[in-house]
């Protein structure tokens, strides 16, 4: 089994409707990938653009290290995207990282 680590850091305003992160997926010892993110809460369809983005980067993550891995599901990847930044929301820019096994 592997993990697949994933830290958020919220950026920008934190007064803004927008809300804006930093996240950076790695596994093992390979290089970590990252991607800014951006969405209003109050529209659906950006926060799902923002986590199809994060999944694509983290499929990255994982091909990097395991080229021949499929890893975990789509929805899992974005629910521990959606679940990671949620927890970095209210840090003020402090980084947390969470951990996925597969």
């Amino acid at each position: 089994m592997a993990d697949l680590s994933c830290t958020a850091r919220r950026i920008g305003d934190y007064e803004s409707r927008t809300e804006e992160y930093e996240v950076v997926y790695s596994v093992g010892r390979g290089e970590p990938l990252g991607l800014e993110i951006k969405y209003q809460a109050a529209r659906a369809f950006e926060i799902n653009a923002a986590l199809d983005a994060s999944t694509q980067v983290a499929r990255e993550a994982i091909a990097a290290e395991n080229p021949d891995l499929k890893g975990p599901t789509e929805e899992a990847l974005a629910k521990f995207t959606w679940r990671a930044v949620q927890s970095a929301k209210y840090e003020e820019g402090e980084p947390v990282s969470s951990t996925l096994e597969y």
